[in-house]
């Protein structure tokens, strides 16, 4: 149908301005978007409204992109309080050119000035340097502060670097005026406010548009702008006024009076396309001026639209004026604090919001929910300004609350305020004051507490006749290695001002639970410790000897006594009520094995006249007193027990036999017993073993050869780096050290002791061997190989033939290399003797035998050797044999 419409209408008409009345109303009847298709075809150019499509905001966002650079530079530039490390540092160069005593003076305030790190800027944006005085850096990036630090006359000659903390500011100092945060992040664009629904007392102007439907007996659409007369012109009715109405009114008018003009016909009236009016936003925002928004706008949309309220501004006293006078007045706070936005007035063309200068402003810290800066509108009391804050938070005490303030003559003074009664809560408030709400005091109260070696430390409810074992009521409670025998209690004589210290047996608290004395009742505020036996007892005993200490005066020693020697846990104790010597010991920890019980000193101190302090040794018989044939002694302040160890004792010491015994394993021995009585006790040899090759090794001798090889290669390394710098063409010499240094840091030393194990067989005198814990004997079997290392084309192994010379074997791994060093050519015997010389030396000492190996050492003389190179390659070669037979077996 409408296609046939259209055709009437533009098929044969040269324009739309051409169109007949009805051809117009035909044309108007048409949806938005066939009315442009058919326009378009028709080669007519689309017109736009003389209005501006809405977006709300008519601004550039170059502009709001460069402000927001600027805010961000301004983040980055240094403010008052910020906090700056500065480092200062001698420029050596610049002080040769002073003369020596200037450059003293300026290395000494270097020092100074570094030593006074971090430094903090004032309240006017300044530094403050001892001996300098004070320089105003404030609004300065870190590289323009170092460069106006620089200029200063009594910082020449020396270099100066900044760094800016970035320190959360906390307390009084973090406090935020309110509510400004509401402004922050505002977008560069907003959307048109078009898609919210239209309140039915929205009155209607020009430029707005209406949507209507008829359908019925008549169906048709229209959209039927309003004129600037107040109008709208609707086909077949006429122009109706639409002045002063609101849209509910219109849409009444429209329905009565199509229902008298068109029977059986009902209409749909929507608002369309909204018009656009402009307002003024001026005052204290951070973008005054004209603005064209929606006429849908409210005045907290025009705020957000001018980048929102300036820090210097009111966000309770937002006036909107029209025709010069003020229609209502905004509390943002109602918004922020309550939801509350009845006082957001829609707008109007020509509508001015003003922001006036903030008024006067509180601040409340401390335990609130929401600690900040408040403005005040009128006469504020302490309770309103606490609500504003959010209430208390739990920790917070309301009955110790100060107000600080200026009196009239301006020096700050403090009032103390009980905020849970009536008068603290109505004090009414004055600009610049500041409200501190106090932590609550934090006592422990009805509770007793358990720290250390157990599963569940923590705070337990105290109740009437709880005991020790009612807390631990079983091992289960504790974890592995607790101490039971000593459990210390924590006691508040007086709370937080005086403490008393006493122990308890575990295990005989649970024996006789009962018993008041060995299993007493606990008291609230009591904590109680249980201690690990392999952390030791000393990062708590500690605490509490410091704590006693606060007790003591000139007539109040401090309560400690000492046990040293052979217990478990030697230190210092707090000396607890009626505590005696056993007391003591258990403290300790116990005796050790090697504790000597009949003669234990126990040194004691007594102050004469006030004069001078003397010992006196007490001996104690130990083991009597813990017997029962003797009294046990009490002890007093600053008493000194001493466990000796019995004489002789020595730590449980061992041989490890390995290879070809009878009986291999770890055999104890007794002090000064030999190897050949081991070798005995072990059966001997076996018909495999080999003497001459045996391998006896010593822990001491490693830990010897470990240092050794530290300091040769420091020593080498030392001389590399002369090396590098006298001859740095010299590439091989300092490839080839470096190759040393590098086997010299990763060799293994095995602390191989040189033996005649046949001699010691045979009892041949000054061959036996007196035994050391850690020593190891390993025998290998009879060896019918001969090994060939070090500077040789093939480094391998030789079956041994008789008359065959140390040549003979090199010949057979292919002869020497370029680097070797043929004149010192050794053999390492299977016992670890080294045997040097030519052929005929070697030919003397027997000649090769079975298990032997020749070392051909690196020719350090044909790359400008240093003095250790030589010895280097032949411990590393050592080494390297010394430590492939240990690994054998």
């Amino acid at each position: 149908m409408w296609l046939l419409a259209a055709a009437w209408v533009l098929g044969w008409q040269p324009a739309v301005a051409q169109l007949s009345a009805e051809q117009q109303r035909l044309l108007q009847q048409l949806p938005a978007e066939e009315r442009s298709a058919l326009l378009q075809g028709r080669g007519e150019p689309q017109r736009t409204a003389e209005r501006p499509e809405f977006p709300e905001l008519v601004r550039q966002d170059a502009a709001r992109e460069a402000e927001r650079q600027r805010e961000a530079d301004a983040a980055r530039r240094i403010g008052p309080g910020d906090t700056l490390v500065i480092e200062f540092r001698p420029d050596e160069a610049r002080l040769e050119r002073l003369d020596s005593a200037r450059a003293a003076l300026n290395r000494v305030a270097a020092g100074r000035l570094d030593a006074g790190n971090p430094y903090r800027l004032d309240e006017l944006g300044r530094v403050t340097l001892p001996g300098i005085g004070s320089i105003a850096l404030a609004g300065l990036t870190t590289g323009e502060a170092q460069v106006r630090l620089a200029a200063e006359q009594d910082l020449r000659g020396i270099t100066i670097g900044i760094t800016r903390l970035p320190l959360d500011r906390l307390g009084v100092e973090g406090l935020r005026p309110f509510g400004y945060e509401l402004f922050e992040g505002v977008p560069t664009t907003f959307a048109p406010v078009s898609d919210i629904p239209v309140p039915a007392d929205y009155r209607l102007g020009p430029g707005d548009e209406l949507r209507v439907q008829l359908f019925g007996n008549r169906n048709a659409e229209y959209r039927l702008p309003v004129s600037r007369d107040l109008a709208i012109n609707f086909p077949e009715l006429g122009p109706v006024s639409v002045g002063g109405l609101t849209f509910d009114e219109v849409r009444a008018e429209l329905e009565r009076r199509v229902g008298e003009q068109f029977i059986g016909t009902r209409l749909s009236v929507a608002l369309g396309e909204l018009r656009s009016i402009r307002i003024f936003v001026l005052g204290d925002v951070r973008r005054p001026g004209s603005y064209t928004v929606s006429s849908l706008a409210t005045m907290t949309n025009a705020l957000f639209y001018s980048g929102g309220v300036d820090p210097r501004g009111s966000l309770r006293r937002v006036e909107l004026k029209r025709n010069g006078e003020v229609v209502t007045t905004l509390d943002l706070y109602d918004l922020l604090l309550d939801g509350n936005t009845r006082g957001d007035r829609r707008l109007q063309p020509g509508d001015v919001i003003f922001v006036p200068p903030v008024g006067a402003r509180v601040g409340i810290s401390g335990e609130v929910r929401r600690p900040a800066i408040y403005e005040l509108r009128g006469e504020a009391t302490t309770a309103e300004l606490l609500r504003f804050a959010g209430g208390l938070m739990p920790r917070g005490d309301s009955r110790a609350v100060r107000l600080e303030r200026l009196d009239d003559a301006g020096a700050r003074i403090v009032e103390e305020l009980d905020m849970s009664s009536g008068p603290g809560r109505m004090v009414r408030l004055r600009d610049g004051d500041l409200l501190r709400i106090p932590s609550a005091v934090q006592q422990l109260e009805g509770a007793v507490v358990l720290e250390g070696n157990v599963f569940r430390p923590g705070e337990y409810q105290w109740r009437s006749g709880l005991r020790l074992t009612d807390l631990l009521g079983s091992s289960r409670e504790l974890k592995p290695r607790s101490d039971l025998r000593y459990i210390l209690i924590r006691r508040e004589v007086v709370p937080n001002a005086e403490i008393l210290l006493f122990s308890i047996d575990l295990q005989e608290a649970w024996n006789t639970p009962a018993d008041p004395q060995r299993n007493p009742p606990l008291l609230p505020r009591d904590t109680v410790y249980v201690f690990d036996r392999d952390v030791g007892r000393e990062h708590i005993t500690r605490r509490l000897r410091e704590e006693l200490a606060l007790q003591t005066g000139p007539e109040r020693p401090l309560p400690v006594v000492r046990i040293e020697g052979r217990v478990q846990a030697p230190g210092e104790y707090p000396l607890e009520p009626g505590m005696a010597v056993s007391d003591l010991l258990r403290a300790g920890g116990g005796l050790q094995d090697s504790a000597f019980l009949r003669d234990v000193e126990l040194v004691r101190y007594q102050v004469v006249d006030g004069e001078a302090r003397i010992a006196e040794v007490r001996r104690l018989d130990l083991a009597a007193i813990l017997a029962g044939g003797q009294p046990d002694v009490l002890l007093q302040p600053s008493d000194f027990l001493n466990v000796r160890q019995v004489s002789g004792w020595r730590a449980q010491e061992v041989i490890e036999l390995g290879g070809e015994v009878r009986f291999p394993g770890v055999y104890p021995f007794s002090p000064g017993e030999t190897l050949a009585s081991v070798i005995e006790r072990a059966g001997g040899l076996t018909d495999l073993a080999d003497p001459r090759a045996a391998i006896f090794t010593r822990q001491t001798l490693r830990d010897r050869e470990r240092e050794q090889l530290d300091v040769l290669a420091a020593r080498i390394e030392s001389d590399l780096a002369a090396l590098a710098l006298s001859d740095p063409d010299n590439i091989e010499a300092v490839s080839t050290g470096q190759t040393l240094l590098r086997q010299l840091r990763t060799a293994q030393p095995t602390g191989r002791l040189v033996i005649d194990l046949e001699g010691l067989l045979a009892q041949r005198r000054g061959t036996d061997v007196k035994l050391r814990a850690g020593d190891s004997l390993f025998i290998p079997t009879t060896s019918q190989e001969v090994m060939v290392l070090g500077e040789v084309q093939f480094s391998t192994a030789h079956l041994h033939q008789s008359g065959l010379s140390r040549e003979d074997y090199i010949n057979r791994s292919g002869g020497l290399t370029a680097k070797a060093d043929s004149r010192r050519i050794y053999v390492v015997r299977a016992s670890g003797e080294v045997v040097a010389g030519n052929s005929r030396a070697m030919a003397r000492r027997g000649g090769i035998e079975p298990g032997d190996t020749i070392v051909v050492p690196l020719d350090t003389e044909r790359v400008r050797p240093l003095v250790l190179w030589t010895g280097a390659t032949q411990i590393i070669y050592q080494l390297a044999i010394a430590a492939a037979a240990v690994n054998s077996f």
